[in-house]
């Protein structure tokens, strides 16, 4: 656990351990609702809700994480265990919301993943996101994982591009977990 005190924004200070205070529980098929309407909410305009659907937290709810303040969902963590990188767990998508950025409670979600992946038998985990988002690729460089080569180098990014036909360049992030779970 983090030795900090910050502010969330808009609420009171957050002491050393009130991470442990939250709820953190598997996914449930009942969540898809509430992790869309948060991605509609954290990231405006972002269209990304269309990868949330219930069979999703239902047949993969056991690797991807739900995190709670007295009911309300402060974070999430859509993960699961690649069938044909077999090494491998993948991040499919996560966030935070807004007024909990900064708290720890992100980098406690990749934690608990890596440790998920850790004891079923992986080594890395992969992730992938948009390559205007600097600060989803911050978020993970200091976290420990690695750009993987891309198609082009754009802006000093590897870039894939447009690998789904609908316009998004992303990069490819990869931690080893040999070393540790960041």
């Amino acid at each position: 656990m983090n030795d900090f005190v910050t502010r969330p924004h808009n609420g009171p200070p957050v002491e050393p351990g009130a991470l442990s205070e939250l709820t953190w529980r598997d996914a449930q098929a009942r969540d898809a609702g509430a992790v869309a309407t948060a991605i509609d909410e954290w990231w405006p305009g972002r269209h990304i809700v269309h990868g949330v659907c219930p069979q999703l937290f239902e047949h993969l709810g056991d690797t991807s994480l739900i995190v709670e303040d007295q009911g309300e969902l402060v974070g999430f963590l859509v993960g699961y265990l690649s069938q044909r990188v077999p090494e491998a767990g993948y991040i499919h998508y996560a966030g935070v919301r807004p007024d909990w950025r900064g708290q720890g409670v992100g980098r406690e979600t990749y934690r608990r993943f890596a440790a998920i992946v850790r004891e079923r038998g992986r080594t890395c985990i992969v992730a992938e996101t948009s390559s205007w988002n600097s600060g989803s690729i911050a978020f993970h460089m200091r976290f420990g994982f690695t750009l993987e080569a891309g198609d082009e180098v754009v802006d000093g990014l590897p870039v894939h591009h447009d690998v789904t036909a609908l316009g998004f360049d992303h990069v490819r992030m990869v931690l080893r977990l040999e070393g540790g779970d960041g």
